[in-house]
């Protein structure tokens, strides 16, 4: 009878979400029409003209519009490059022999689920690509042998068991482990000379209490997932006969054509192999010399890239590769400049300052942490960006750890968990997995809305005990 009534309530939750979601980019204009609000009620600004000591929200807002190009065109080429690798022959062959591995739900939830922690905790770029490839070829493997997997579902549940790979890519803890990063962020000279140099990988995301409560999150988003998981088979949505045999579909090598000397460099593997080649070795050189840790955003991308010219072979399949990825990435191109309005509108009329002062006024040393968690969580709903964020949180937080001595090391992984945990709710980080498993937000926002709370639940008591 309990099941029933919880199977019951959890559809109703969903048939609710299906009505009342809006689209990811009607969620953005909301979301930019509230924070200007917030900006008028608690920080004054004018609504057009700017002043000499207020910025306009129409200011604000254009001049943050343009600020994050670069990192929407790093997210961009994540997305993109993941698609072209996925896409390719010999990649496609094999990922396809590891997906045909489980034989039922069970199976195929905890393989995708420890592969997407596992990769997401060494790069998120990688993880966040390799859980949709992956868990396209296993809702296909699903039709085709019969085991059911929600679609709507199973996208929640690769996108929510990231918040279980809290790692050593995170923004956060790398620029905490570059020399005098963190003291360069902040103004004042007192509270600059008590903060450390170098706060070292071993101290946050590579402690072993990190990696516990990693383990812990993976245990209870998985628990948690297979309870909401769809059992009546009216309600379950699985992908389409058509969809799962274009997932499945190899493209066979291709052959030289020799018809023409245009035809024959396009179908031949030689400037691949050369350009692609080229780039391959920078990358284990630099891979070789610096670790896997020190990979920029713009090293991963370049890799990846590298390996999307070599393993498509030659420059036709890569052309072809690429013109069908390129779909998949409209939601990034046109919704991240209007998340960077948003960041303008936060930073440039003050209202960053009244959050963050707002809450660290009832912190005190035992309660900063989960403030800090419950902080970074809610700013991560309007800027989408890791690293953007922590750079408008980072010098007012540092200086309240100074006040009440509080770890810094600590709050980077409150901060980090808080990211991933509100991650699973923000339309923007759910654009790849939209695009690339043809849904609507609507369709997983009542899953991940139950697994995030979940994590909330369990994080603020990990954080609460053992920090």
């Amino acid at each position: 009878m309990k099941s029933t009534t919880k199977r019951s309530m959890t559809d109703r939750f969903v048939d609710g979400c299906y009505r009342w979601m809006p689209n990811s980019i009607v969620l953005v204009f909301l979301l930019t029409v509230l924070v200007a609000v917030l900006a008028v009620i608690f920080c004054g600004s004018p609504l057009v003209t700017s002043t000499e000591t207020k910025t306009s929200l129409i200011d604000a807002w254009n001049g943050g519009f343009w600020s994050l190009l670069s990192f929407a065109m790093q997210m961009s080429l994540v997305m993109l490059t993941g698609y072209i690798l996925a896409s390719a022959p010999v990649v496609k062959r094999g990922l396809t022999k590891l997906a045909s591995i489980p034989n039922t739900t069970a199976g195929a939830m905890l393989l995708c689920g420890i592969a997407t922690c596992i990769v997401w905790w060494v790069h998120w770029g990688l993880g966040m690509m390799g859980s949709i490839v992956l868990g396209r070829l296993l809702a296909a493997q699903g039709k085709k042998k019969g085991y059911k997997l929600d679609v709507p579902w199973l996208v929640a549940y690769l996108w929510g068991v990231e918040c279980a790979g809290v790692g050593i890519s995170q923004a956060a803890p790398l620029y905490g482990a570059t020399p005098g990063y963190l003291q360069g962020l902040v103004v004042d000279d007192a509270v600059r000379a008590l903060i450390p140099d170098v706060i070292p990988l071993a101290d946050t995301v590579v402690n072993p209490l990190i990696i516990g409560q990693n383990i812990g999150l993976f245990i209870i988003i998985t628990l948690v997932a297979r309870l909401i998981m769809p059992k009546k088979e009216e309600r379950i949505l699985e992908v389409s006969d058509a969809f799962a045999e274009e997932i499945l579909t190899v493209e066979a090598i291709e052959k030289p054509d020799r018809s023409s000397p245009a035809a024959w460099i396009n179908s031949s593997p030689l400037l691949n192999i050369i350009i692609g080649g080229a780039g391959l070795i920078w990358g284990i050189r630099l891979i070789a010399t610096s670790g896997i840790v020190n990979i920029s955003l713009n090293n991963f991308n370049f890799i990846m890239l590298m390996l999307c010219v070599l393993l498509c072979w030659t420059p036709n399949v890569l052309g072809k590769c690429c013109a069908d990825a390129i779909g998949n990435i409209w939601g990034v191109v046109i919704q991240f400049p209007f998340y960077a309005g948003i960041f303008g509108l936060i930073t440039q009329t003050g209202l960053n300052e009244v959050i963050v002062h707002f809450f660290t006024s009832i912190s005190s040393q035992e309660t900063f942490p989960l403030i800090a968690y419950i902080y970074s969580g809610l700013l991560n709903l309007v800027v989408p960006s890791g690293g953007s964020k922590f750079i408008i949180e980072a010098p007012y937080i540092m200086e309240v750890c100074t006040e009440l001595d509080v770890s810094i090391a600590r709050i980077i992984d409150a901060y980090n968990f808080a990211d991933l945990n509100t991650n699973i709710i923000q339309p923007f980080w759910g654009l790849a997995f939209l695009a690339m498993f043809r849904i609507d937000f609507k369709q997983i926002i009542p899953y991940t809305a139950i697994i995030a709370l979940a994590v909330f639940i369990f994080n603020m008591l990990f954080i609460g005990f053992l920090y």
